[in-house]
């Protein structure tokens, strides 16, 4: 087989590999869609990011985690370009002693800029050992997700005394970076 290192390939028409993968050797490289019509507002044709793996849910109230303890604690997210989906498990053995308003930090990914991107969870079958006056609402600012209930009349932030000293969540949300 030909190895042309450092030199631009000189193959036409569709390329097929029989064993082993395509491997873009410069961060950024990707696979250029620019040969098709482009669609008001694009800003972009290049697929360069893909990327599966893990990351840890902390629970915080008023940015703190005195004295939380988990008996489940799991995350698994896919990068897919700009476009990030988590999902997430979090069991708590006890909600500790901070105080405040209720987030998760620990994220991947921080969200990009000007972001608004929000989940509602049914809380039957996803949230259990959590309080809330109305649907429980995942909110995303940069590297944070702030649960925040909604009822007819408002949106508020949820706190230490929405969550039960074991309780145990479950979601799934995406975002732009």
């Amino acid at each position: 087989m030909l190895k042309t290192v450092g030199f631009p390939s000189t193959r036409t028409g569709d390329q097929t590999i029989v064993n082993g993968n395509e491997v873009f050797a410069t961060a950024g490289k990707g696979i250029d869609f620019s040969a098709n019509a482009n669609a008001p507002g694009m800003t972009s044709e290049l697929f360069n990011w893909y990327e599966e793996g893990t990351w840890t849910p902390t629970l915080q109230f008023g940015g703190a985690t005195t004295g939380i303890t988990y008996g489940t604690r799991f995350g698994q997210y896919t990068r897919i370009g700009r476009q990030v989906t988590l999902v997430a498990r979090v069991v708590l053995t006890s909600k500790g002693s901070a105080t405040g308003y209720a987030s998760i930090v620990g994220l991947p990914f921080n969200a990009a800029a000007n972001v608004n991107s929000m989940t509602v969870v049914d809380p039957a079958s996803s949230f259990a050992g959590i309080i809330a006056g109305g649907a429980t609402l995942l909110s995303i600012a940069s590297n944070e997700l702030y649960f925040l209930q909604q009822s007819i009349t408002d949106r508020t932030t949820m706190s230490n005394t929405n969550f039960g000293s074991t309780a145990d969540f479950r979601f799934v949300i995406v975002y732009t970076v």
